[in-house]
């Protein structure tokens, strides 16, 4: 039986990016981008892919203002811009695969309104052949 889909880790392309640690936390564990986010209460897959679809300085600049929103750190924590600036070279080139409702993007490619104008044509175009042909 498979994990329904909350279950499940889901846009395989962001997750180097929200697995990444940030720092170690003072009880010595790492915190992930993953976690930060979520106790921030931001969705992590959907901030993932909005930074994703950002040039990497205004990534870089959007995650460290987040950063800097998590309560005070151990001394020796670095700085949230240097973290941001190592984490958004994780993030998928050009955007990720997934919009930042958690949905998947559509392939670019033709849209319901283009596919119907072209099968118009189409069919103007097959109905003056036949007028054509039979006079």
């Amino acid at each position: 039986m498979p994990l329904r889909a909350e279950y499940t880790l889901h846009q395989s392309d962001l997750n180097e990016f929200l697995s990444a640690p940030l720092w170690e936390e003072k009880n010595g564990t790492p915190l992930s981008v993953l976690s930060a986010l979520a106790r921030l209460d931001i969705d992590p897959w959907a901030e993932a892919a909005r930074l994703a679809a950002l040039p990497r300085d205004a990534a870089a600049s959007a995650l460290a203002i987040i950063l800097r929103r998590l309560p005070a750190q151990q001394s020796g924590t670095p700085d949230a811009g240097t973290v941001a600036d190592r984490l958004v070279t994780l993030l998928p080139e050009g955007g990720s695969a997934m919009s930042f409702d958690g949905n998947a993007r559509q392939p670019p490619g033709m849209g319901t309104t283009s596919l119907w104008v072209v099968l118009a044509l189409v069919a103007i175009l097959f109905v003056w052949t036949i007028k054509r042909l039979w006079s």
